[in-house]
Protein backbone atom coordinates (compact mmCIF):
# COMPACT_ATOMS: atom_id res chain seq x y z
CA UNK A 1 0.00 0.00 0.00
CA UNK A 2 1.26 3.38 -0.67
CA UNK A 3 1.82 5.78 2.12
CA UNK A 4 0.00 8.36 2.65
CA UNK A 5 2.50 10.80 3.13
CA UNK A 6 3.42 9.85 -0.84
CA UNK A 7 0.16 9.89 -1.81
CA UNK A 8 -0.43 13.40 -0.67
CA UNK A 9 2.83 14.56 -2.50
CA UNK A 10 1.83 12.87 -5.79
CA UNK A 11 -2.16 15.25 -4.75
CA UNK A 12 0.02 18.35 -4.36
CA UNK A 13 1.73 17.55 -7.62
CA UNK A 14 -0.98 17.75 -9.44
CA UNK A 15 -2.21 20.84 -7.67
CA UNK A 16 0.68 22.88 -8.86
CA UNK A 17 0.21 21.64 -12.28
CA UNK A 18 -3.02 22.72 -12.75
CA UNK A 19 -1.83 26.16 -10.93
CA UNK A 20 0.92 26.22 -13.64
CA UNK A 21 -1.51 26.50 -15.89
CA UNK A 22 -3.85 29.21 -14.72
CA UNK A 23 -0.63 30.81 -14.13
CA UNK A 24 0.76 30.80 -17.37
CA UNK A 25 -2.76 32.00 -18.99
CA UNK A 26 -2.42 35.32 -16.65
CA UNK A 27 1.11 35.98 -17.29
CA UNK A 28 2.82 38.19 -19.87
CA UNK A 29 3.66 35.80 -22.41
CA UNK A 30 7.82 35.79 -23.72
CA UNK A 31 7.10 33.29 -26.71
CA UNK A 32 7.82 36.52 -29.14
CA UNK A 33 11.49 35.56 -28.02
CA UNK A 34 13.69 32.88 -29.91
CA UNK A 35 15.20 29.92 -28.45
CA UNK A 36 15.50 26.45 -29.22
CA UNK A 37 13.13 23.48 -29.44
CA UNK A 38 11.31 23.25 -26.55
CA UNK A 39 12.54 19.36 -25.87
CA UNK A 40 10.36 16.74 -23.91
CA UNK A 41 7.05 18.53 -22.23
CA UNK A 42 8.27 17.04 -19.03
CA UNK A 43 11.65 18.33 -18.20
CA UNK A 44 11.42 21.01 -21.23
CA UNK A 45 15.42 22.52 -21.74
CA UNK A 46 16.15 21.31 -18.20
CA UNK A 47 17.94 18.34 -19.34
CA UNK A 48 20.25 19.91 -22.10
CA UNK A 49 21.49 22.31 -19.16
CA UNK A 50 22.13 19.79 -16.54
CA UNK A 51 22.35 16.89 -18.46
CA UNK A 52 25.34 17.49 -21.51
CA UNK A 53 27.94 16.00 -22.08
CA UNK A 54 29.95 19.22 -21.11
CA UNK A 55 28.74 22.11 -19.16
CA UNK A 56 28.26 24.65 -21.73
CA UNK A 57 27.20 22.31 -24.42
CA UNK A 58 23.88 24.27 -24.84
CA UNK A 59 23.86 27.62 -23.24
CA UNK A 60 27.22 28.62 -25.87
CA UNK A 61 25.18 27.16 -28.76
CA UNK A 62 21.95 28.34 -28.17
CA UNK A 63 23.86 32.21 -27.63
CA UNK A 64 25.56 31.43 -31.13
CA UNK A 65 22.35 30.77 -32.87
CA UNK A 66 19.51 32.49 -31.41
CA UNK A 67 21.31 35.74 -29.63
CA UNK A 68 21.58 36.74 -25.67
CA UNK A 69 18.16 36.97 -24.47
CA UNK A 70 16.10 33.91 -24.96
CA UNK A 71 12.51 31.95 -24.47
CA UNK A 72 13.47 28.30 -23.31
CA UNK A 73 11.22 25.90 -21.89
CA UNK A 74 11.43 24.14 -18.18
CA UNK A 75 9.51 21.21 -16.50
CA UNK A 76 5.78 20.73 -17.63
CA UNK A 77 6.14 22.97 -20.41
CA UNK A 78 6.59 26.25 -18.09
CA UNK A 79 8.95 29.41 -19.78
CA UNK A 80 11.42 30.65 -18.73
CA UNK A 81 13.93 33.79 -19.93
CA UNK A 82 17.64 32.60 -20.40
CA UNK A 83 19.84 35.16 -20.53
CA UNK A 84 23.44 36.52 -20.84
CA UNK A 85 23.22 39.42 -20.92
CA UNK A 86 25.19 42.40 -18.78
CA UNK A 87 22.61 44.80 -18.38
CA UNK A 88 20.25 42.29 -17.22
CA UNK A 89 22.41 40.69 -15.01
CA UNK A 90 23.01 44.04 -13.36
CA UNK A 91 19.05 44.53 -12.87
CA UNK A 92 18.56 41.39 -11.64
CA UNK A 93 21.72 40.83 -8.71
CA UNK A 94 22.54 44.78 -8.39
CA UNK A 95 19.34 47.17 -8.59
CA UNK A 96 16.11 44.85 -8.47
CA UNK A 97 17.84 43.00 -5.20
CA UNK A 98 15.35 41.05 -3.51
CA UNK A 99 12.45 41.96 -6.28
CA UNK A 100 13.98 38.55 -7.64
CA UNK A 101 14.31 35.74 -5.33
CA UNK A 102 15.60 32.37 -5.51
CA UNK A 103 12.16 29.87 -6.75
CA UNK A 104 11.27 27.32 -4.22
CA UNK A 105 12.13 24.53 -6.15
CA UNK A 106 16.30 26.05 -6.23
CA UNK A 107 15.72 26.93 -2.26
CA UNK A 108 14.74 23.04 -1.63
CA UNK A 109 18.10 22.32 -3.90
CA UNK A 110 20.43 24.32 -1.93
CA UNK A 111 18.64 22.85 1.31
CA UNK A 112 19.10 19.48 0.13
CA UNK A 113 23.04 19.90 0.22
CA UNK A 114 23.42 23.13 2.77
CA UNK A 115 20.92 23.46 4.62
CA UNK A 116 18.84 26.44 5.42
CA UNK A 117 21.69 28.60 5.82
CA UNK A 118 22.24 32.05 3.73
CA UNK A 119 22.26 30.32 0.59
CA UNK A 120 18.64 29.58 1.30
CA UNK A 121 17.67 32.71 3.08
CA UNK A 122 15.39 35.45 1.60
CA UNK A 123 14.68 38.60 2.23
CA UNK A 124 14.98 40.27 5.49
CA UNK A 125 16.16 36.99 7.11
CA UNK A 126 19.17 36.52 4.11
CA UNK A 127 19.65 40.80 4.86
CA UNK A 128 19.83 40.19 9.07
CA UNK A 129 22.11 36.83 8.40
CA UNK A 130 24.76 38.38 5.97
CA UNK A 131 24.82 41.54 8.14
CA UNK A 132 26.05 38.78 11.13
CA UNK A 133 28.46 36.98 9.19
CA UNK A 134 29.88 39.67 7.05
CA UNK A 135 32.90 40.74 9.96
CA UNK A 136 33.87 37.12 9.77
CA UNK A 137 35.08 37.89 6.15
CA UNK A 138 36.63 41.68 6.49
CA UNK A 139 39.82 42.42 5.03
CA UNK A 140 40.56 43.02 8.60
CA UNK A 141 40.29 39.19 9.34
CA UNK A 142 41.32 38.19 6.32
CA UNK A 143 44.93 39.42 6.98
CA UNK A 144 45.32 36.68 9.67
CA UNK A 145 44.16 33.64 7.45
CA UNK A 146 47.27 34.44 4.79
CA UNK A 147 49.98 32.42 7.23
CA UNK A 148 47.24 30.02 7.68
CA UNK A 149 46.90 29.04 4.46
CA UNK A 150 50.71 28.55 3.92
CA UNK A 151 51.37 26.34 6.83
CA UNK A 152 48.27 24.33 5.08
CA UNK A 153 49.20 24.17 1.65
CA UNK A 154 52.81 23.65 2.66
CA UNK A 155 52.04 20.61 4.41
CA UNK A 156 50.32 19.18 1.52
CA UNK A 157 53.19 19.31 -0.24
CA UNK A 158 55.17 18.00 2.49
CA UNK A 159 52.50 15.09 2.59
CA UNK A 160 52.65 15.20 -1.18
CA UNK A 161 56.42 14.28 -1.12
CA UNK A 162 56.72 12.40 1.69
CA UNK A 163 53.95 9.63 0.44
CA UNK A 164 54.05 9.95 -3.34
CA UNK A 165 57.03 12.05 -4.63
CA UNK A 166 59.88 9.44 -2.84
CA UNK A 167 62.01 10.32 -5.46
CA UNK A 168 62.53 13.29 -8.49
CA UNK A 169 60.37 11.42 -10.89
CA UNK A 170 57.75 12.58 -12.37
CA UNK A 171 54.13 11.15 -11.06
CA UNK A 172 50.64 11.19 -12.39
CA UNK A 173 48.35 12.62 -9.22
CA UNK A 174 44.76 13.16 -8.87
CA UNK A 175 45.19 17.06 -7.89
CA UNK A 176 41.45 17.96 -6.94
CA UNK A 177 41.61 15.35 -3.74
CA UNK A 178 44.69 17.16 -2.28
CA UNK A 179 42.90 20.35 -3.18
CA UNK A 180 40.25 19.00 -1.41
CA UNK A 181 41.97 18.14 1.58
CA UNK A 182 44.07 21.71 1.73
CA UNK A 183 40.77 23.79 1.48
CA UNK A 184 38.89 21.63 3.88
CA UNK A 185 41.38 22.09 6.89
CA UNK A 186 41.67 25.84 5.89
CA UNK A 187 38.32 26.27 6.08
CA UNK A 188 38.09 24.59 9.58
CA UNK A 189 41.21 26.69 10.78
CA UNK A 190 40.76 29.92 9.16
CA UNK A 191 36.52 30.27 10.42
CA UNK A 192 36.27 27.98 13.35
CA UNK A 193 39.62 28.05 14.92
CA UNK A 194 39.06 24.10 14.22
CA UNK A 195 41.49 21.21 13.07
CA UNK A 196 39.83 18.80 10.46
CA UNK A 197 43.42 17.38 10.16
CA UNK A 198 41.70 16.02 6.66
CA UNK A 199 45.83 16.16 4.99
CA UNK A 200 47.04 14.25 7.63
CA UNK A 201 44.08 11.75 7.54
CA UNK A 202 43.47 11.38 4.00
CA UNK A 203 40.46 9.51 3.03
CA UNK A 204 40.46 8.61 7.35
CA UNK A 205 39.06 11.49 7.86
CA UNK A 206 35.28 11.32 8.45
CA UNK A 207 34.26 14.44 6.73
CA UNK A 208 36.75 14.75 4.13
CA UNK A 209 35.50 11.01 3.19
CA UNK A 210 31.97 12.19 2.98
CA UNK A 211 32.41 14.90 0.49
CA UNK A 212 34.34 12.87 -1.74
CA UNK A 213 32.53 12.64 -5.12
CA UNK A 214 29.18 13.79 -3.43
CA UNK A 215 28.23 16.30 -6.33
CA UNK A 216 28.88 13.61 -8.97
CA UNK A 217 26.59 10.90 -6.55
CA UNK A 218 24.07 13.60 -6.40
CA UNK A 219 23.58 15.58 -9.48
CA UNK A 220 25.14 13.79 -12.36
CA UNK A 221 23.47 11.94 -14.86
CA UNK A 222 19.86 12.49 -13.57
CA UNK A 223 17.05 10.98 -15.21
CA UNK A 224 14.06 13.01 -17.13
CA UNK A 225 11.95 11.54 -13.87
CA UNK A 226 14.16 12.67 -11.39
CA UNK A 227 14.62 16.17 -12.81
CA UNK A 228 10.87 16.87 -12.63
CA UNK A 229 10.48 15.85 -9.32
CA UNK A 230 12.97 18.26 -8.41
CA UNK A 231 10.56 20.95 -9.84
CA UNK A 232 7.67 19.43 -8.06
CA UNK A 233 9.54 20.21 -4.52
CA UNK A 234 9.29 23.57 -4.69
CA UNK A 235 5.16 23.46 -4.41
CA UNK A 236 5.41 20.79 -1.57
CA UNK A 237 5.01 21.79 2.01
CA UNK A 238 8.21 22.17 4.78
CA UNK A 239 7.40 18.92 6.40
CA UNK A 240 6.94 17.07 3.35
CA UNK A 241 10.07 18.11 1.73
CA UNK A 242 12.04 17.50 4.94
CA UNK A 243 10.19 13.85 4.98
CA UNK A 244 11.63 13.58 1.46
CA UNK A 245 15.22 14.42 2.40
CA UNK A 246 15.40 11.72 4.45
CA UNK A 247 14.62 9.11 2.07
CA UNK A 248 16.49 6.25 2.32
CA UNK A 249 17.32 5.45 -1.19
CA UNK A 250 19.26 7.05 -4.08
CA UNK A 251 20.62 10.74 -4.17
CA UNK A 252 18.50 11.34 -1.06
CA UNK A 253 20.00 8.79 0.96
CA UNK A 254 23.63 10.10 -0.18
CA UNK A 255 22.71 13.79 0.66
CA UNK A 256 21.26 12.86 3.60
CA UNK A 257 24.02 10.94 5.02
CA UNK A 258 26.44 13.73 4.01
CA UNK A 259 24.44 16.24 5.83
CA UNK A 260 24.65 14.19 8.41
CA UNK A 261 28.04 13.77 8.79
CA UNK A 262 28.49 17.60 8.24
CA UNK A 263 25.85 18.83 11.12
CA UNK A 264 27.59 16.08 13.45
CA UNK A 265 31.09 18.44 12.73
CA UNK A 266 29.64 21.35 13.12
CA UNK A 267 27.69 20.64 16.49
CA UNK A 268 31.17 19.44 18.14
CA UNK A 269 32.89 22.62 16.85
CA UNK A 270 29.82 24.77 18.34
CA UNK A 271 30.13 22.96 21.58
CA UNK A 272 33.84 23.66 21.73
CA UNK A 273 33.90 27.09 20.89
CA UNK A 274 30.90 27.81 23.19
CA UNK A 275 32.82 26.59 26.43
CA UNK A 276 36.18 28.34 25.46
CA UNK A 277 33.85 31.51 24.92
CA UNK A 278 32.71 30.65 28.18
CA UNK A 279 35.38 30.73 29.33
CA UNK A 280 37.05 33.98 28.25
CA UNK A 281 39.33 32.21 25.95
CA UNK A 282 40.13 32.12 22.01
CA UNK A 283 36.45 31.24 20.96
CA UNK A 284 35.42 34.58 21.53
CA UNK A 285 37.18 35.53 18.24
CA UNK A 286 35.21 33.59 16.35
CA UNK A 287 32.04 35.58 14.69
CA UNK A 288 29.80 33.34 14.43
CA UNK A 289 30.03 32.05 18.30
CA UNK A 290 29.85 35.08 19.42
CA UNK A 291 26.38 35.89 17.58
CA UNK A 292 25.12 32.46 18.71
CA UNK A 293 25.44 33.52 22.07
CA UNK A 294 24.33 37.23 21.59
CA UNK A 295 21.76 38.58 23.90
CA UNK A 296 20.62 41.09 21.25
CA UNK A 297 17.84 39.64 18.68
CA UNK A 298 19.74 41.32 15.81
CA UNK A 299 23.00 40.28 15.74
CA UNK A 300 21.98 36.62 17.58
CA UNK A 301 22.17 33.58 14.98
CA UNK A 302 19.86 30.80 16.59
CA UNK A 303 21.09 27.40 16.85
CA UNK A 304 18.54 26.44 14.54
CA UNK A 305 20.69 29.37 11.95
CA UNK A 306 24.07 28.60 13.00
CA UNK A 307 24.71 24.79 11.82
CA UNK A 308 23.17 25.55 8.37
CA UNK A 309 26.01 28.29 8.32
CA UNK A 310 28.75 26.39 9.13
CA UNK A 311 27.49 23.46 6.44
CA UNK A 312 27.40 25.82 4.22
CA UNK A 313 30.67 27.26 4.96
CA UNK A 314 32.09 23.55 5.16
CA UNK A 315 31.10 22.89 1.50
CA UNK A 316 30.76 26.70 -0.20
CA UNK A 317 33.84 27.34 1.35
CA UNK A 318 36.08 24.46 0.16
CA UNK A 319 35.07 22.64 -2.42
CA UNK A 320 34.66 25.51 -4.64
CA UNK A 321 37.88 26.88 -4.01
CA UNK A 322 39.54 23.81 -4.61
CA UNK A 323 37.65 22.89 -8.18
CA UNK A 324 38.60 26.67 -8.85
CA UNK A 325 42.11 26.33 -7.96
CA UNK A 326 42.49 22.75 -9.78
CA UNK A 327 41.26 24.85 -13.04
CA UNK A 328 43.56 26.90 -12.33
CA UNK A 329 46.79 24.34 -12.46
CA UNK A 330 44.82 22.72 -15.65
CA UNK A 331 45.16 25.46 -17.16
CA UNK A 332 48.86 26.43 -16.61
CA UNK A 333 49.86 22.88 -17.41
CA UNK A 334 48.51 23.10 -20.97
CA UNK A 335 50.23 26.49 -20.94
CA UNK A 336 54.08 25.98 -19.26
CA UNK A 337 55.03 29.31 -20.94
CA UNK A 338 52.62 31.37 -18.43
CA UNK A 339 53.18 28.65 -15.53
CA UNK A 340 56.98 29.80 -16.00
CA UNK A 341 56.16 33.44 -15.68
CA UNK A 342 53.89 33.39 -12.23
CA UNK A 343 57.46 30.81 -11.01
CA UNK A 344 59.73 33.70 -12.00
CA UNK A 345 56.87 36.30 -10.23
CA UNK A 346 56.95 34.44 -7.30
CA UNK A 347 60.59 34.49 -6.58
CA UNK A 348 61.31 38.03 -7.72
CA UNK A 349 58.48 38.81 -5.20
CA UNK A 350 60.41 36.79 -2.21
CA UNK A 351 63.37 38.62 -3.33
CA UNK A 352 61.89 41.97 -2.96
CA UNK A 353 59.81 41.02 0.80
CA UNK A 354 63.84 39.95 1.76
CA UNK A 355 65.44 43.12 0.89
CA UNK A 356 63.05 45.24 2.55
CA UNK A 357 63.62 42.76 5.78
CA UNK A 358 60.43 40.33 5.90
CA UNK A 359 60.44 36.62 6.08
CA UNK A 360 56.88 35.70 5.23
CA UNK A 361 54.82 37.80 1.54
CA UNK A 362 52.03 39.87 2.86
CA UNK A 363 48.91 40.45 1.46
CA UNK A 364 49.90 43.90 -0.68
CA UNK A 365 52.95 40.94 -1.95
CA UNK A 366 50.35 38.59 -3.28
CA UNK A 367 48.23 41.12 -5.20
CA UNK A 368 51.21 42.68 -6.53
CA UNK A 369 52.02 39.15 -9.02
CA UNK A 370 50.41 40.37 -12.07
CA UNK A 371 50.70 37.50 -13.79
CA UNK A 372 49.36 34.53 -10.92
CA UNK A 373 45.95 37.31 -10.83
CA UNK A 374 45.65 37.63 -14.37
CA UNK A 375 45.71 33.37 -14.56
CA UNK A 376 43.13 33.54 -11.72
CA UNK A 377 40.67 35.59 -13.30
CA UNK A 378 41.23 34.23 -16.20
CA UNK A 379 40.30 30.52 -14.66
CA UNK A 380 37.06 32.34 -12.82
CA UNK A 381 36.24 33.91 -16.17
CA UNK A 382 36.69 30.51 -18.55
CA UNK A 383 35.79 28.16 -15.90
CA UNK A 384 32.90 29.34 -13.78
CA UNK A 385 32.42 26.35 -10.98
CA UNK A 386 28.58 27.39 -11.32
CA UNK A 387 27.12 27.68 -14.75
CA UNK A 388 23.88 29.93 -13.73
CA UNK A 389 21.59 31.28 -11.05
CA UNK A 390 17.65 31.04 -11.77
CA UNK A 391 15.80 34.01 -10.40
CA UNK A 392 12.00 34.37 -10.04
CA UNK A 393 10.08 37.90 -10.07
CA UNK A 394 8.43 39.15 -7.42
CA UNK A 395 6.51 41.51 -8.91
CA UNK A 396 5.62 42.53 -12.55
CA UNK A 397 9.04 44.09 -14.45
CA UNK A 398 10.89 45.63 -17.18
CA UNK A 399 14.18 44.00 -17.63
CA UNK A 400 16.59 46.13 -19.93
CA UNK A 401 18.87 44.59 -22.19
CA UNK A 402 22.42 45.89 -23.45
CA UNK A 403 22.96 43.58 -26.13
CA UNK A 404 19.80 43.95 -28.64
CA UNK A 405 17.75 41.07 -29.34
CA UNK A 406 16.19 40.57 -32.41
CA UNK A 407 12.64 38.59 -31.87
CA UNK A 408 10.74 35.83 -33.99
CA UNK A 409 9.49 38.48 -36.22
CA UNK A 410 12.62 40.11 -36.85
CA UNK A 411 11.90 43.26 -34.25
CA UNK A 412 14.80 44.49 -32.46
CA UNK A 413 14.30 45.09 -28.45
CA UNK A 414 16.08 46.95 -26.12
CA UNK A 415 13.82 45.46 -22.98
CA UNK A 416 11.63 42.17 -22.06
CA UNK A 417 8.60 43.01 -19.77
CA UNK A 418 8.00 40.23 -17.47
CA UNK A 419 5.24 39.08 -15.15
CA UNK A 420 5.25 38.26 -10.61
CA UNK A 421 6.27 34.67 -10.88
CA UNK A 422 8.29 34.78 -13.90
CA UNK A 423 11.59 32.77 -13.99
CA UNK A 424 14.59 33.90 -15.33
CA UNK A 425 18.18 31.80 -16.05
CA UNK A 426 21.12 34.37 -15.84
CA UNK A 427 23.92 31.98 -17.64
CA UNK A 428 27.01 32.52 -16.04
CA UNK A 429 29.40 30.52 -18.33
CA UNK A 430 27.69 31.93 -21.90
CA UNK A 431 28.06 35.59 -19.97
CA UNK A 432 31.60 35.38 -19.18
CA UNK A 433 32.29 34.43 -22.94
CA UNK A 434 30.72 36.79 -24.60
CA UNK A 435 32.39 38.40 -27.52
CA UNK A 436 30.55 41.68 -26.89
CA UNK A 437 32.21 41.36 -23.20
CA UNK A 438 35.87 40.41 -23.44
CA UNK A 439 36.26 40.30 -27.50
CA UNK A 440 36.32 38.16 -30.17
CA UNK A 441 38.87 35.39 -28.52
CA UNK A 442 36.85 35.05 -25.46
CA UNK A 443 36.55 31.17 -26.51
CA UNK A 444 40.72 31.00 -25.42
CA UNK A 445 41.91 31.02 -22.14
CA UNK A 446 44.28 33.79 -22.27
CA UNK A 447 44.91 35.92 -18.97
CA UNK A 448 46.99 38.48 -21.03
CA UNK A 449 43.77 40.20 -21.99
CA UNK A 450 43.71 41.49 -17.66
CA UNK A 451 47.03 42.89 -18.37
CA UNK A 452 46.11 44.32 -21.89
CA UNK A 453 43.41 45.69 -20.17
CA UNK A 454 39.66 43.95 -21.96
CA UNK A 455 38.61 45.81 -25.00
CA UNK A 456 34.91 45.03 -24.80
CA UNK A 457 31.54 47.64 -26.63
CA UNK A 458 29.95 46.26 -23.31
CA UNK A 459 30.81 48.64 -20.21
CA UNK A 460 28.70 47.38 -18.01
CA UNK A 461 30.38 46.24 -14.61
CA UNK A 462 28.85 43.70 -12.64
CA UNK A 463 30.02 40.87 -10.24
CA UNK A 464 32.73 41.15 -7.45
CA UNK A 465 35.83 40.60 -9.09
CA UNK A 466 37.47 41.75 -12.71
CA UNK A 467 33.89 41.74 -14.17
CA UNK A 468 33.65 38.18 -14.19
CA UNK A 469 30.31 36.37 -12.89
CA UNK A 470 31.52 33.52 -11.22
CA UNK A 471 30.81 34.95 -7.66
CA UNK A 472 27.61 36.65 -8.60
CA UNK A 473 27.05 40.34 -7.47
CA UNK A 474 24.94 42.26 -5.42
CA UNK A 475 23.24 41.55 -2.11
CA UNK A 476 23.47 37.85 -2.64
CA UNK A 477 27.17 37.93 -4.25
CA UNK A 478 29.60 35.38 -2.66
CA UNK A 479 30.37 36.59 1.26
CA UNK A 480 33.48 34.99 0.85
CA UNK A 481 35.32 35.73 -1.97
CA UNK A 482 37.95 37.39 -1.00
CA UNK A 483 38.57 34.54 1.00
CA UNK A 484 39.03 32.06 -1.64
CA UNK A 485 40.88 34.35 -3.87
CA UNK A 486 43.48 34.80 -1.10
CA UNK A 487 43.60 31.23 -0.41
CA UNK A 488 43.83 30.25 -4.11
CA UNK A 489 46.60 32.55 -4.45
CA UNK A 490 48.64 30.86 -1.19
CA UNK A 491 48.17 27.54 -2.92
CA UNK A 492 49.01 28.24 -6.03
CA UNK A 493 52.61 29.98 -4.78
CA UNK A 494 52.86 27.02 -2.64
CA UNK A 495 52.07 24.13 -5.26
CA UNK A 496 54.00 26.20 -8.20
CA UNK A 497 56.75 26.82 -5.92
CA UNK A 498 56.99 23.16 -5.57
CA UNK A 499 55.88 21.42 -8.36
CA UNK A 500 56.04 21.46 -12.05
CA UNK A 501 52.43 20.88 -13.96
CA UNK A 502 52.02 19.06 -17.25
CA UNK A 503 49.01 17.09 -18.85
CA UNK A 504 49.14 13.27 -18.39
CA UNK A 505 50.74 10.73 -20.65
CA UNK A 506 47.91 9.22 -23.33
CA UNK A 507 45.04 11.01 -24.83
CA UNK A 508 43.47 11.88 -22.08
CA UNK A 509 40.55 14.66 -22.61
CA UNK A 510 39.54 16.69 -19.50
CA UNK A 511 36.38 18.08 -19.72
CA UNK A 512 33.60 20.60 -17.65
CA UNK A 513 32.20 17.86 -15.85
CA UNK A 514 28.16 18.19 -15.21
CA UNK A 515 27.13 17.06 -11.27
CA UNK A 516 25.85 20.13 -10.21
CA UNK A 517 29.28 22.57 -9.70
CA UNK A 518 31.17 22.74 -13.21
CA UNK A 519 33.79 19.91 -11.93
CA UNK A 520 36.56 18.56 -14.26
CA UNK A 521 36.29 15.15 -15.64
CA UNK A 522 37.92 12.63 -17.85
CA UNK A 523 36.29 12.45 -20.82
CA UNK A 524 33.68 8.90 -21.24
CA UNK A 525 35.42 7.80 -17.52
CA UNK A 526 32.71 5.29 -16.51
CA UNK A 527 31.19 6.11 -13.68
CA UNK A 528 31.99 10.22 -14.05
CA UNK A 529 33.47 11.59 -11.36
CA UNK A 530 35.89 14.29 -10.43
CA UNK A 531 38.76 14.06 -11.27
CA UNK A 532 41.94 15.65 -12.82
CA UNK A 533 45.06 13.78 -13.49
CA UNK A 534 48.27 16.00 -13.99
CA UNK A 535 51.79 15.45 -13.99
CA UNK A 536 53.65 16.57 -11.12
CA UNK A 537 57.59 16.88 -11.14
CA UNK A 538 59.11 18.14 -8.22
CA UNK A 539 61.65 21.07 -8.28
Amino acid sequence: MIPQSILAGFFLCFLWIIRLGFKRIASRRIDYLPGPPSGPWIVGNFADLVRPNEMGDAELSWVKEYGTTLRIKHSFGSDRIFTADPKAFQYILNTAGYNFRKPNENRVGGEMILGRGLVWAEGAQHSRQRKIMNPAFSFAALRGFLPLFKRTSQRAVNKLKDDIFTSSESKVVNITQWLSLITLDAIGEAAFGYEFHAIDKGNDSKLANVYQDLFTDAFADRSNLSLAFATCLGFFPSWLVQLILRLPFGRFKRLHEYLTVAREAAQEIVDKQTSLYIDGKEGSKDVMMRANLSEDPKSKLTTEEILPQMTTLFLAGHDTTAVTTAWALYQLSRNPHYQTLIREEIKATRAAAADRGDSELTIADLDSMKYLLAAMKETLRFNPIVAGLVREATRDDVIPLSIPQKTKTGETITSVSVSKGQTVMMSFIAYNRLPEVWGPDAGEWRPERFLEGVQRSQQINLGVIANVATFSSGLRGCIGWRFAILEMQAILIEMLESFEFSPPPGNIEIILGPAGLMTPMVKDAKPRKSELPLTMTPL
